[in-house]
């Protein structure tokens, strides 16, 4: 069945290159993109959403001990403090 796809400038260069690269008609490529994209990024699927692609991943990675309860301005007063007691002679 034939289609008309208006495509930019841009796209058709990256098109062409890739039916260069792979010695395949441009037909064959958009066919191959068009049948990957609607088989393999279902989004009714759930490996095709993002957070599933990356849910053994998400939560493993520590703040470094930071305590969530105070504020970036709180823990930069208490350094500035601490700087400041250290610098004082004694």
């Amino acid at each position: 069945m034939p289609l008309t796809v208006r495509l930019t400038p841009k796209i058709e260069r990256a098109l062409n290159a890739m039916a260069r690269r792979r010695r395949q008609t441009r037909s064959d490529v958009v066919r191959e993109a068009i049948e990957h994209y609607t088989t393999g990024t279902d989004s009714d699927t759930p490996g095709g959403r993002p957070y599933h692609l990356w849910a053994d991943v998400i939560g493993i990675v520590g703040t470094g001990g930071r305590d969530p309860g105070k504020t970036t301005g709180e823990l930069f007063t208490e350094l500035a403090i601490r700087k400041a007691r250290a610098r004082r002679p004694r």
